[in-house]
């Protein structure tokens, strides 16, 4: 039997009223709706006005910050949560873009500003990741492609010095540890002492952040080396769990500050178990040792370089006091802001994200330490009494004036009122040769 078709009705039955049916169900949907009032239980995001200064901030103190670095931040230092879409809004209106394909720089300027930075590295040790992460700390944004083109229109054959199998790999091995400042590595760099520049480091073992780096015109004096040891206590204000380093005599200092100031600020720790210094042959104070070869073949070179052509020039006269004073008075400031920039650049360098290390990965060393936790670290740092370190700083400083100095006392004076005449131009390793053999320098030095 055929199935009886179901009559419409175009009519609505007896006492009933379509309209009000209809807006019954739309009652009842609202009605039965989890929120019904459109509000959330996350706090309202700031306005872009209130956000402004703390973006700024976070932008420069790291050009690169990314979108989840950004979210972190706000969350971790404000309790400020905010989604990645309007916080892409927010950056974009107030020029902080973290993409460089929104920063329209002319191809001219572009082209220039990635030169001028490949002139910094006259050995072509950088690779187009590196030079992009230094032009992003200057305020330039330029995207990698773009730098990988230039630099392989007028670089071509860096590519090929850089590649793993042109030099000797470096052999890792595996390194633990509880969280920041639980052991800082020391060691010295002696492949610039053949032009006078001797280097100390101190570098965390946790996240391979570059503590502290100095140049010095000798790095094998114990009371250097102490003073050292003393300016990374005050700069990050505290020691240690621990201290490694090789056995040389010139960290006699350095030990006994160490071994002093941990006793005082932290006597529950039991000597026996957790010494407060550790002496281990080079080829185990991992830590430091694997970041001289990058540092030397990224930038010492380039010293060496910029260093070397004045001598070859001319410039110099090796046994000319003022000559011998001047460059001294020149270079040693030039090369401990180059090598201040380098650390900045390597704390700022995204290490990648590697789920089978036991270290920090997915982040910058300056990551790392500003939210430790995140990463699954613990701050193992000793506080110290500040009053107690500036003390103790100024009575090394004092000790070791003789050999930390890089000019005769009485030249500094004189070496101003020169470089004063000169109007104070800026110093960079480039024109440092430039500088000392300026006309209005050698009118005063002759």
């Amino acid at each position: 039997m055929a199935k009886r078709k179901k009559r419409r009705n175009s009519e609505s039955p007896e006492g009933s009223d379509i309209d009000n049916v209809g807006t019954s169900k739309k009652t009842i949907r609202t009605s039965n709706a989890r929120n019904p009032s459109g509000k959330n239980q996350y706090p309202s995001v700031p306005s872009i006005e209130e956000m402004a200064e703390l973006l700024h901030d976070y932008h420069k103190k790291n050009p690169n910050f990314k979108y989840p670095d950004y979210i972190a931040a706000l969350m971790n230092d404000h309790s400020i949560r905010i989604g990645r879409s309007k916080l892409a809004l927010y950056l974009k209106q107030l020029g902080l873009s973290t993409s460089s394909r929104g920063n329209h720089i002319p191809e001219a300027e572009k082209t220039q500003l990635i030169l001028d930075e490949l002139a910094k590295d006259p050995h072509q040790t950088r690779g187009p990741r590196a030079i992009r992460e230094a032009l992003n700390l200057a305020g330039h944004k330029i995207a990698r492609d773009d730098i990988s083109g230039v630099m392989h229109a007028f670089e071509e054959d860096g590519f090929e010095k850089r590649h793993p199998r042109s030099k000797k790999s470096l052999v890792r091995t595996p390194l633990t540890s509880v969280g920041p400042h639980e052991e800082w590595s020391m060691d010295g760099h002696d492949k610039l002492n053949k032009v006078g520049f001797g280097i100390l480091g101190l570098r965390d073992k946790w996240g391979r952040k570059y503590l502290h780096y100095r140049v010095f015109p000798s790095n094998r004096y114990a009371d250097t080396t102490g003073v050292f040891y003393l300016e990374c206590a005050k700069k990050h204000g505290g020691i240690p769990t621990q201290v490694s380093s090789d056995r040389g005599s010139e960290v006699r200092d350095a030990y006994a500050f160490q071994t002093t100031l941990r006793q005082q600020f932290a006597p529950d720790l039991d000597p026996s178990l957790i010494p407060p210094w550790m002496f281990l042959d080079s080829t185990r104070n991992i830590t430091v040792e694997s970041g001289w070869r990058p540092l030397f073949y990224t930038w010492g070179v380039n010293v060496l370089e910029f260093f070397q052509s004045g001598l070859d020039d001319g410039f110099f006269e090796p046994g000319n006091y003022i000559h011998e004073q001047t460059s001294n008075w020149i270079w040693f400031p030039a090369v401990q802001r180059s090598l201040d920039q380098f650390c900045h650049e390597q704390n700022n360098h995204r290490i990648r994200r590697q789920h089978d290390k036991i270290l920090p990965s997915g982040g910058t060393p300056n990551d790392f330490y500003a939210n430790p936790a995140a990463y699954g670290g613990t701050d193992c740092l000793i506080p110290v009494d500040e009053a107690v370190l500036d003390q103790l700083l100024q009575e090394a400083r004092d000790a070791a004036h003789e050999h930390m100095r890089y000019v005769d006392d009485g030249f500094n004076d004189f070496a101003q009122e020169a470089y004063a005449a000169l109007g104070k131009p800026e110093i960079t390793l480039q024109n440092a040769w430039t500088v000392f053999s300026s006309h209005g320098w050698s009118a005063w030095t002759t």
